[in-house]
């Protein structure tokens, strides 16, 4: 009976040991997945500092410079395709400015081509991410409405206060210099 009993006590203990040894170990793995997850997707809030970057007057209009057909005037947009690479490792990431300018070029692109030499793919992503990112600014200038009879008609090209994009090129060119260094 007191061998039985001392069983039971060391079944008990070695079952306790195992559960604790599981549970750390769980643990341990799902720190290191969810640093990998933050690494790979941009940990939250991660920006770059570009202070209080001053306001600018931007003139909306139909930009002739950026048409359809004049890639060159796109790709300064997203110098090295906006990568800017941190930390210790050098992880790459994308400024999300740059991201969306070069999501813009990816639908222009897309749009110059027929239909049977379009890749859906890059598209879908870049359609789905600008969706987001604009639903996720939430800007709420109001644009004056032009009715397709054009009466009453709105002013042409209305001033926006924005912030200023050259501080974003600035502070993207610096990171680009010291990770190359």
């Amino acid at each position: 009976m007191l061998a039985k009993r001392a069983f039971q006590r060391y079944f008990v203990v070695v079952a306790v040991a195992f559960l604790v040894f599981n549970a750390i170990v769980k643990i341990a793995a799902y720190a290191v997945i969810q640093q990998k997850l933050d690494l790979n997707r941009g940990a939250p809030g991660l920006s770059l500092n570009t202070g209080d970057a001053e306001e600018v007057l931007l003139e909306l209009d139909s930009w002739t410079r950026y048409t359809l057909f004049s890639p060159q005037q796109w790709q300064p947009l997203f110098p090295e395709g906006g990568i800017v690479h941190l930390g210790p490792q050098g992880q790459p990431f994308t400024v999300a400015m740059m991201h969306q300018l070069r999501c813009l070029d990816v639908v222009r692109d897309q749009l110059t081509r027929t239909k049977a030499e379009r890749d859906e793919e890059p598209t879908r992503h870049c359609m789905n991410y600008l969706r987001q990112t604009v639903q996720c600014r939430g800007d709420l200038h109001m644009d004056g409405y032009q009715y397709p009879h054009k009466v009453n008609p709105v002013h042409p090209h209305p001033i926006r206060r924005c912030k200023d994009w050259r501080v974003v090129y600035d502070k993207v060119a610096e990171y680009q210099r010291l990770g190359s260094a």
